[in-house]
Formats: structure tokens, C-alpha cells, sequence
């Protein structure tokens, strides 16, 4: 396998710049996933590294080797595509064997690669049929068999799992990760989809309008989000966003919000007069008789282990999660409060996260 360096990368469509000054290292080894909301910049940017895109600006090395002027063919790299790719009247040892045999492999050494990454995905049973014959789940692992089998420097996968059902895609996730555990094979994940992101990923990286906005292990992403996009996306449900301007008394500062109400902030160097965004998660929203903010219930989403309950908080909505021995229903009148210290404090004007000593 192969480290990959990415170094001041950039695009251009015509006169329109979609990705400008991308800078990525990946790890011999890591499992690396491109996140991002439609459009973003991800599956440009993997295309680039695959070779299917040609870059504007700045150098992709693989493997210490710098890959911009080579065909795709020539990167060895494999990607596996949400559509599957594979040829329709070609059974599933012949896909799996194809690119093997157009580089004039051994027979005896296709069969025996072609055997041991069957035993790897569980494919042997399937060997003789055709994709028509295969569900999608079994249609993806076939993808990714062929993509496995010849042993590539680094894996691509573009959204590989957006065309399955919600509980095959939990299923496939879980599949993928222990193929990585036990193969270490460099890869490079694109997805929207943040959980995907948060539950397979060493590290993320969350792109947004063409740029990278954080990279980082999905939980430092989760708990300490770079800037009010970042909070935004990662994390379900949404992380709850009130906007105001500070205000300072003996008791500390606090945000006084657009909807006039008070909430206090952790310790900081911002100023009174200040516009913040002011983030905090469902979580660290407690929910009792004696908080400082009065809220009506208005919606109630019981989930087995755990209940969210979305509040009126003086005509703002607020999203919390309380534990499913609560009893709550719509119209109950409840009190709230938040901790200073689960505040995350955000320039208002553009989103980036402001220090705070707490």
C-alpha cells in the first residue's frame, strides 16, 4: 500500500474555479473518508487522484510518486463505483478475474487470487452467476472483490453504498471497515453521509463549496467542530444554533439572543457587542423543573434506547435528547438549560470557531 499527497490542488470548469489550494496527506494504511453535503467538491477531488479528472493546479503523489501526467490505468489504483460497474453478461469469477487477465496473469495465479478474495467477501457460493442473479448487497461486495483483487497501491470508493436499502447499508458499512482491518489497505472513502463518515473513518475530512473546512478524527470533529458548518453537519439530529450578540454582567458574559432570550457562555476573549452563533448539541440539553429557560413541548420522535424532543423555547426550536423513561407529549411545558461549558461559540459572520477557556 501507499501514502498519498495532495498538495495545493486545484480546479477549473471553463472560467468557473470549483477547488482551490487542497492539501491532504493520507497514511500508508488509513481509512480516510471525503464528506460533504452534494456538490461539495468530493467525488471531484477523488476523481482527480484516480486519474478520471484532470487537476487545474498543484501535484497528487502516490507512493512517493507524483501522478499527474499518468493515465489511470498506470496509478494502481482501483475504485469501486456507487453504481457497481460490473459487466452484466460476465459471471461473478469472471468480473472478479477481468483486470487480472488483461495484464496476462498466470491462470493458476488468477484462480488462486480470485479464490482467496472470494473466501475474503464471502463470494465462493456466488462464483457461477451472473450480476442479474445477486442483490444489490452481493452486487457491491462482487465491486469490491474486483477492485481487491489485484492488490492495489490505493482504493477509491465513490459513494458505494447510497444505492442500498437503510439496513443493508448499515450491514455493508460494518463490512467494509473489517475488509480494512484486516486488509490495511490505503483508502480514500467519498460519502454524504455524515454517519457513514463518523463510524468508519480514521479521520474525516469535511469539504464544503470546493474546500476542505476540517480534517480530524470523527470524534475531535464531533466535539470541537471548526467552524458553524462543520457543527452543522456532523452530528444527527442537528446541533442547535442560536444567533445574538454578547453581553457582559458580573455573572459572565452571555448571548442575548434574536429572539431575546439569555443564554449563558462560556469564558472567552469576545467582547460585549459581539454577534455570535452560539451551538450546542441535543445531548447537553437537560431538561427539568428549575432551568432558567421555560419551553413547550411540540414534538416527541421515541427511538428504543432514546427519545429527542423538540421544544418551543420562546419561538426558537430546540432539539433535545432525554432519556426514554421520560414521559413527555406535545403541549407539556417544560424548563430547560444548558451548560456554558457544551456551548460552542462561532463568529457570526463567517462561521469560524471563537476560543474559549472552558
Amino acid at each position: 500500500m501507499a501514502a498519498v499527497n495532495i498538495r495545493n490542488v486545484g480546479k477549473q470548469f471553463d472560467s468557473v474555479v470549483v477547488m482551490r489550494n487542497i492539501d491532504l496527506d493520507v497514511a500508508d494504511g488509513e481509512f480516510i473518508v471525503l464528506v460533504g453535503a452534494s456538490g461539495c467538491g468530493k467525488s471531484t477531488l477523488l476523481r482527480m487522484i484516480a486519474g478520471l479528472e484532470p487537476i487545474t493546479s498543484g501535484e497528487i503523489a502516490i507512493g512517493g510518486r507524483r501522478v499527474n501526467e499518468l493515465e489511470p490505468r498506470e496509478r494502481d489504483v482501483a475504485m469501486v463505483f456507487q453504481t457497481y460497474a460490473l459487466y452484466p453478461h460476465l459471471d461473478v469469477r469472471e468480473n472478479m478475474s477481468f483486470s487480472l487477465r488483461l495484464r496476462k496473469r498466470a491462470p493458476a495465479e488468477i484462480d488462486r487470487l480470485v479464490e482467496a478474495t472470494a473466501t475474503t467477501l464471502d463470494l465462493q457460493p456466488l462464483l457461477a452467476r451472473l450480476p442479474r442473479a445477486l442483490s444489490g448487497g452481493q452486487r457491491q461486495r462482487v465491486a469490491m472483490g474486483r477492485a481487491i483483487v489485484r492488490h492495489p497501491q490505493l482504493f477509491l470508493f465513490d459513494e458505494p453504498l447510497s444505492n442500498l436499502d437503510a439496513k443493508l447499508r448499515v450491514a455493508m458499512r460494518t463490512e467494509i471497515r473489517a475488509l480494512h482491518q484486516r486488509l490495511h489497505a490505503t483508502s480514500i472513502y467519498v460519502t454524504h453521509d455524515q454517519v457513514e463518515a463518523m463510524t468508519m473513518a480514521d479521520r474525516m475530512v469535511v469539504m464544503n463549496a470546493g474546500r476542505i473546512e476540517q480534517i480530524g478524527r470523527p470524534l475531535d470533529v464531533y466535539d470541537h467542530p471548526a467552524t458553524l458548518y462543520v457543527a452543522q453537519f456532523i452530528g444527527s439530529p442537528a446541533i442547535n444554533v442560536w444567533t445574538g450578540v454578547v453581553e457582559a454582567s458580573s455573572e459572565g458574559a452571555s448571548l442575548r439572543t434574536d429572539h431575546g432570550l439569555r443564554l449563558a457562555l462560556p469564558a472567552s476573549d469576545v467582547t460585549a457587542g459581539t454577534r455570535l452563533a452560539a451551538a450546542f448539541r441535543p445531548e447537553h440539553v437537560v431538561l427539568d423543573g428549575v432551568g432558567p429557560l421555560e419551553a413547550r413541548v411540540s414534538v416527541v420522535e421515541p427511538l428504543g434506547p432514546e427519545t429527542y424532543v423538540y421544544l418551543d423555547v420562546g419561538g426558537t426550536r430546540v432539539c433535545a435528547r432525554v432519556d426514554r423513561t421520560q414521559t413527555l407529549a406535545p403541549g407539556d411545558p417544560v424548563r430547560c438549560d444548558v451548560a456554558a461549558s457544551a456551548i460552542h461559540v462561532f463568529d457570526a459572520s463567517n462561521g469560524a470557531r471563537l476560543s474559549t477557556t472552558s
